[in-house]
């Protein structure tokens, strides 16, 4: 067989087995150019760490970024030479690919001279690359972050380069293979990277493989459905999409969590976006904001209907300021900051403020005082209790309003305020002239002593329509006529 029908014939076998995604072949032009992306087996439990300022980071892979074969035909490959080949990878050190590079031209020279090669290279760089790199359990990515400018070990080819001492001390290493390239073509951070490849070649495996909803107990390819990230529970698209909508329909963002019994796993907001309308999305980020911002201590939003702008607050003064519309508005009562006077809120706002506080625990006791102030709270509190016990036992003057208590005495009653009488049984107010006449009146249902302790009574020997004593009622002329 001539070498071109040998070559033809392994790209074709090598197309056949490996899909478009881990060989790319230009066999138009001379020679024969390609790469083949070969991904490394990785054991059951097998983790990537690195000291990383100090600090050591790790985590857990099933999967590693692919190693790269470039490789082209030589005119009398296979009869006579090898391909031509490079090694590329991201987290392996130069030296590392050199003893891959000499383990590939071992296999050439002792097993397969003459014979293509390529499927036998695949295979060692797939099953045997770990091992030969003594590489067991775990793979430390230290001297990625290592300072210096020999910590890739990705400079030009020299006689000998010597290893970061971290790695190998002081001892000189083998010649580097022009052939081995550590890759560092890549953004960002080396560690983040692997991890976020983890992530996408393990959502590749999910989504190839079957799953049972365990809402409609039907059997889905994973890419028609979701997983939860925290408890790795699996539902079909179809019945989530029908449980997001309906919970955000329903104001309820934070219950956005697995159904599973139990279970209080979330899903990202990548996939609720997934699966749900625009229109349903934007209003879920809305309530997920509002009810983050509501978690948060000393936030208060604008009272502007134009403005709802979020803004922090001192919790020991109630003048808070937006920052975005300049509005200087009470923490309590949301208006108009009005200094030391008294907020205008609805005594039922307050009395709920009130009950909130007095009937809640300890740590609703102290998100309140968190949120309204300390201060603030129990001045509240104080004046809700003056005002109940005022209403309690006091009534207004029927002309200014002011609150009278009784202690005692008749019912004809004299505002200190205003100075007007009034009747304490009717709240009529009195004529200022001949207030008595009020309870002498027969249509007047009102008594001048009802409602008199018995103790008071007695004190009393005779008590007329004036309220005057025995022994005053004579100076009263005209008590009489007004009879």
């Amino acid at each position: 067989m001539e070498d071109s029908e040998a070559q033809n014939d392994e790209i074709l076998a090598l197309k056949s087995i490996f899909d478009d995604t881990q060989i790319h072949v230009n066999n138009s032009s001379y020679p024969t150019v390609g790469c083949i992306y070969v991904k490394p087996e990785v054991p059951a439990t097998f983790d990537i760490q690195a000291n990383k300022d100090g600090q050591l980071h790790k985590f857990r892979v099933q999967h590693l970024s692919p190693i790269e074969l470039h490789f082209n035909y030589p005119v009398n490959y296979p009869s006579e030479k090898p391909p031509n080949f490079t090694l590329v990878c991201k987290w392996l050190r130069r030296d590392q690919l050199s003893k891959l590079c000499q383990k590939l031209d071992q296999k050439w020279e002792d097993d397969v001279k003459g014979q293509a090669v390529l499927f036998e290279w695949i295979q060692i760089l797939q099953y045997e690359a770990l091992e030969w790199l003594e590489i067991h359990g775990y793979l430390d990515l230290s001297w990625v972050y290592m300072t210096g400018q020999n910590s890739r070990l990705s400079c030009g080819p020299s006689d000998y380069q010597q290893l970061p001492t971290a790695i190998a001390g002081s001892r000189l290493v083998m010649k580097m293979d022009p052939r081995a390239v550590c890759d560092n073509q890549y953004e960002g951070d080396l560690l983040d990277v692997l991890c976020e490849y983890e992530r996408i070649a393990e959502q590749l495996v999910f989504d190839k493989a079957s799953h049972t909803c365990k809402v409609c107990f039907e059997h889905r390819l994973g890419v028609n459905c979701i997983q939860f990230p925290s408890c790795g529970h699996v539902y079909c698209k179809e019945c989530m999409s029908s449980y997001f909508e309906v919970k955000i329909t329903e104001g309820t963002v934070n219950g956005l969590i697995c159904p599973e019994d139990k279970c209080t796993s979330q899903p990202s907001p990548g996939q609720i976006k997934e699966l749900i309308s625009p229109d349903a999305f934007e209003r879920y980020d809305s309530l997920l904001l509002q009810s983050t911002i509501a978690s948060m201590i000393n936030i208060a939003y604008c009272p502007r209907p134009q403005c709802q702008y979020p803004v922090s607050y001192d919790p020991e003064s109630n003048l808070v300021s937006c920052p975005y519309c300049n509005f200087h508005f009470c923490l309590m009562c949301k208006a108009t900051y009005h200094g030391v006077a008294p907020c205008k809120m609805s005594s039922t706002e307050k009395m709920k403020l009130f009950e909130t506080y007095t009937n809640g625990d300890d740590s609703t006791k102290v998100d309140m005082e968190k949120r309204y102030g300390k201060k603030q709270l129990i001045s509240m509190i104080n004046d809700i209790q003056a005002e109940t016990w005022i209403g309690e036992n006091s009534k207004p003057c029927p002309h200014c309003n002011a609150p009278i208590e009784k202690k005692d005495g008749c019912n004809k009653m004299s505002c200190p305020r205003c100075s007007s009488y009034f009747c304490w049984l009717c709240l009529t107010q009195l004529d200022p002239k001949c207030p008595y006449l009020h309870f002498s009146n027969a249509s007047a249902r009102c008594n001048l002593f009802e409602g008199l302790v018995q103790d008071d009574a007695v004190e009393v020997d005779w008590i007329n329509i004036n309220g005057d004593t025995d022994d005053d009622f004579s100076e009263d002329e005209d008590f009489i006529n007004m009879l």
